[in-house]
């Protein structure tokens, strides 16, 4: 992705005016980074978002990530895409969620609405999602106590069924979380989402994030709310479920330390 403004400009009107034709307005370029840049399009019906990807294998799975949680999770509408030019259109969420007292029950119910998204699938996404449901098996390459694993999967199994596809990994910050004219908050920026890690990893780096937007939550607290925001979205995780599947997950990880949550 070249970092030059006018480049990145050029890249974006040509990707418009190639794959997205209904869409013209002045570029104002919002991001760029050297995998993938980000343009608001001021056009005479509103703005939109315009993202560029730099490589097809990031934009796959991030359009493949939008698509699956359209209509099942709080996140930014995915309007149109396209492979050719690795282009998505977004709706365009100028305005964070303010960080006040509300803001770790809000932050932890999108999560979970994510995380628990593969309970609501439609049944042709289903279908296409089942490679990617956690199943008992070795797991995933990085994994490197197998036996903990198993742990992990029977705790998911035993909190969700055994259709859950583990979306997890989500790029948290305070500022992804933010709020349509209507006052519904949606996270942004799916693009780290991944099938294979589970969402207990956005678990462990919850407590950090709550920090950075100001509120200095125990970590201990962290799983109660969780638990709670799942079950309000199908889940059914017992305390002592959860705390196994923590533990299991930092022996199979090989991660260090859960900064407290057990």
């Amino acid at each position: 992705m070249p970092q030059d403004q006018e480049a990145v400009l050029a890249r974006a009107r040509e990707a418009l005016e190639r794959d997205h034709p209904d869409i013209d307005g002045r570029l104002t370029l919002l991001a760029a980074r050297y995998t993938a840049a980000v343009v608001a399009v001021h056009t005479s019906a509103g703005t939109v978002v315009l993202k560029l990807h730099a490589d097809p294998a990031a934009y796959a799975g991030e359009s493949l990530a939008y698509a699956l949680l359209d209509r099942t999770a709080p996140v930014a509408t995915l309007r149109d895409e396209s492979p050719r030019s690795l282009s998505m259109v977004m709706e365009y969420l100028p305005q964070p969620f303010t960080p006040g007292p509300n803001f770790p029950d809000v932050l932890v119910d999108r999560i979970a609405a994510v995380h628990t998204a593969s309970l609501r699938l439609a049944p042709d996404a289903a279908a296409a999602m089942a490679p990617f449901r956690l199943v008992e098996g070795a797991g995933p390459g990085w994994i490197v106590d197998r036996s903990a694993w198993a742990d992990v999967i029977g705790a998911h199994r035993e909190a969700y069924g055994p259709d859950l596809v583990p979306f997890g990994h989500l790029d948290l910050k305070p500022e992804h979380l933010r709020v349509r004219a209507d006052g519904a908050a949606v996270l942004l920026d799916v693009e780290t989402l991944r099938p294979d890690v589970t969402g207990l990893i956005d678990l462990v780096t919850l407590p950090a994030v709550l920090r950075q937007a100001g509120h200095e939550i125990a970590p201990g607290r962290v799983p109660t709310m969780y638990r709670s925001a799942t079950a309000a979205h199908g889940g059914r995780w017992s305390a002592a479920g959860l705390r196994t599947a923590l533990r299991a997950f930092a022996a199979a990880t090989g991660l260090e330390s859960l900064r407290g949550l057990v």
